[in-house]
């Protein structure tokens, strides 16, 4: 016990010395399954606010798998961290396509934005400490790691698609306007993908439209590298 309590109070000390405004870009890639707002509707996945310390597999109406189900903790600092390090590991079958934030800085960045989900106002201390933080460099965003091209949505396109597959992926499919458009249906009608809301809809299907439209060379790269499932060409009319 003695060592959980540590454990904890040395993350809480980590954790309030991350970037909370990196944290919050990539806590994008959780709206691809959960809402962040307060009193937001439950999801593929639970509503993510006040989740920090939260009883488990707790949330009334969100189905939980038999993988979450058997969780009996609360959604500690270090039960988060551990969680967040590799979804799969952590709740072995457990139905998330979220393959986790590996690298350490951000993940410790994502839980100091999820810590912020709360109607717990924040003491003086750490709200100077927040100030700072917010006056930091955020660093590298997520699209810039991703290597995406510039343009209205990147960050968008960024967060969303990556949390369920490679960009490597998407960037093959090539597709124009209207058939990205038709695929964010067919997505979320075949494959269980949560609909997005308008806005954030049109800024990923113009986006992809511009980059990995038929113009883009990027299918070329390699034509051996698996590709997103195809949804069925439209039948042309008799």
């Amino acid at each position: 016990m003695t060592s959980t309590v540590a454990q904890e109070a040395s993350l809480q000390k980590t954790i309030a010395n991350s970037n909370a405004n990196v944290g919050k870009r990539y806590a994008l890639r959780c709206k691809a399954c959960h809402t962040l707002n307060k009193g937001g509707a439950n999801r593929l996945g639970p509503n993510l606010w006040g989740i920090v310390g939260r009883k488990q597999a707790s949330t009334k109406g969100v189905k939980y798998s038999k993988a979450f189900k058997g969780l009996k903790s609360n959604w500690s600092l270090t039960e988060l961290d551990k969680f967040l390090a590799n979804p799969r590991k952590y709740a072995p079958g457990n139905r998330m396509a979220f393959a986790g934030v590996r690298k350490a800085s951000q993940r410790y960045g994502l839980i100091a934005y999820l810590a912020t989900l709360t109607d717990a106002p924040p003491s003086t201390a750490k709200a100077k400490q927040s100030t700072r933080i917010a006056a930091r460099p955020d660093g590298p965003s997520l699209a810039d790691e991703l290597k995406l091209p510039n343009g209205s949505g990147r960050e968008t396109v960024a967060a969303i698609c990556s949390a369920c597959h490679s960009l490597k992926i998407v960037q093959q499919q090539g597709l124009d306007k209207s058939r990205w458009d038709e695929l964010m249906d067919w997505m979320t009608e075949k494959q269980g993908m949560p609909a997005l809301s308008n806005p954030d809809r049109k800024k990923v299907v113009n986006y992809l439209a511009s980059n990995y439209g038929p113009q883009s060379r990027s299918r070329r790269i390699n034509p051996m590298s698996p590709m997103m499932p195809r949804m069925p060409l439209p039948k042309s009319p008799k």
